[in-house]
């Protein structure tokens, strides 16, 4: 049995790691599949929440407290937060390398007709067009980047994470079923 909320992590982060390349493999990447892994990706971390706290509650013998129960769904969503970021920094860094430039395509072409447009009619300044040509490309790179993907991805896991947490150990305080695991 899983002892601690970073062993549950490591499992769960796994179970997410080989989701993710076999939508890879089957070159479903973009498009829905994109929005599913998502859900999948919070599935996968509500699950991993309520096992380590589950876990937490067999090493106590059922004696824990709401904050108890809170810090090992906490911890766990942390744990699986961080390593889930690296795997995805990874995959987007090194296994779909490409993810980006496809995605940055449409977006710079359309900066590109857009710039064309407004140099077309002359009512900026080229110096302001050059200007506002290079901050938003900028912006289009920053943001579609493995960097950005996967201290968003942290986040927002750590987040929902903490919400799960709350959610289970109150749940296993005031609800009798979850009391007897």
């Amino acid at each position: 049995m899983l002892k601690n909320p970073f062993q549950v992590a490591v499992i769960f982060a796994v179970v997410a790691l080989i989701i993710k390349l076999v939508v890879f493999s089957l070159n479903m990447q973009h498009g829905d599949m994109e929005n599913y892994i998502r859900y999948i990706y919070m599935l996968i971390l509500l699950t991993a929440v309520f096992f380590g706290i589950r876990s937490n509650k067999i090493l106590e013998k059922n004696q824990t407290s709401f904050m108890q129960d809170f810090k090992a769904g906490a911890r766990t969503a942390a744990f699986f937060a961080i390593i889930v970021a690296a795997i995805t920094y990874v995959y987007y860094a090194k296994i779909d390398a490409t993810f980006f430039e496809i995605k940055q395509a449409p977006l710079l072409e359309a900066l590109n007709n857009q710039t064309k447009e407004v140099i077309n009619k002359g009512v900026d300044s080229k110096e302001i067009i050059v200007e506002n040509y290079g901050n938003q490309l900028f912006s289009i790179r920053t943001f579609l980047s493995p960097y950005f993907q996967a201290m968003w991805t942290m986040f927002g896991l750590v987040f929902m994470g903490l919400f799960n947490a709350m959610v289970f150990a109150l749940l296993m305080k005031k609800m009798p079923g979850f009391k007897s695991i």
